[in-house]
């Protein structure tokens, strides 16, 4: 695989061409109780079922990202039906765009001064989201419990900054 140059920092990568099933690919820990909590927040607004979240701990899923697990912890990594890499504040708003009743939303947060602001806000949020109101607790590393099947399907979690 060839990984393309990052857009200026804002989250994008291109890539080569990959077979895509035309849903978004998000890469995350299906282990971690935040990004099973945010799943459960994006879930009921994914309608059309385009948002597909994979746990980046199977090695077979792990193999599809030329990224490496540190970086896929750090933040949110999405790959679009296109085969284009997407992290970060950015991934955020193409996901929203992607469905129907929060497509406003990602518009909204794509524009000017939103999208200026937007990345230094998720890193902030990736840095406290076990802080956050209604966020659940952190556990420990190695030791969450896997997904339950009340969350899996078309969209599953991760511990990663989501």
């Amino acid at each position: 695989m060839n990984r393309g140059a990052n857009d200026s920092g804002r989250g994008l990568t291109a890539m080569s061409a990959m077979p895509q099933s035309g849903q978004y690919e998000v890469f995350n820990d299906g282990a971690c109780p935040f990004c099973q909590w945010i799943r459960a927040r994006v879930e009921p607004f994914d309608t059309a079922h385009r948002i597909l979240f994979v746990d980046y701990n199977d090695p077979d899923v792990a193999a599809r990202a030329p990224f490496s697990i540190e970086e896929l912890e750090r933040e949110m990594h999405v790959r679009t039906p296109g085969g284009a890499w997407i992290a970060g504040f950015a991934a955020w708003v193409v996901l929203l765009r992607t469905m129907p009743r929060l497509a406003w939303l990602g518009w909204l947060l794509g524009a000017p001064p939103f999208r200026w602001m937007g990345p230094g806000v998720y890193r902030w949020i990736a840095r406290n989201r076990y802080s956050l109101p209604g966020a659940p607790p952190r556990c420990e590393p190695h030791q969450c419990a896997p997904p339950s099947a009340s969350v899996t399907g078309s969209v599953a979690g991760g511990r990663g900054a989501h």
